[in-house]
């Protein structure tokens, strides 16, 4: 057996019109969601065709649990999360890697990195 790709993430909101001005930050392409119509959510998809699944949820405690995605521009991305009130964390250093943590307005943790030097 092997796994052969990624599909999905999905990540509980308490509140999908914040979540989605939040996740719209990233640019990401916001998709048709299919197989749940009496549910409200929303759904992302990447440029390598995974997908963030936002669905109502109830609140839970941060934690450290999180989803990364990789950027080609970590200044941008940075400064959009700043100037939306979102948390930066930052984290021990990985090499060839520069990347900080943040947190959706629900407390949802994500990891946004940028390779260096390739």
């Amino acid at each position: 057996m092997r796994v052969v790709e990624l599909l999905h993430v999905n990540v509980e909101v308490t509140d999908i019109d914040r979540a989605l001005a939040f996740y719209r930050l990233f640019g990401l392409e916001e998709i048709e969601r299919t197989g749940t119509p009496n549910r409200r959510g929303a759904w992302f998809r990447f440029p390598d065709g995974s997908e963030l699944h936002l669905s109502l949820g109830p609140e839970h405690p941060p934690s450290r649990m999180h989803f990364a995605i990789r950027v080609e521009d970590l200044a941008p991305i940075r400064a959009a999360v700043v100037a939306a009130g979102a948390p930066i964390e930052g984290e021990r250093e990985v090499p060839g890697i520069v990347r900080f943590f943040t947190r959706d307005p629900d407390g949802n943790r994500i990891e946004v990195s940028q390779r260096v030097g390739e």
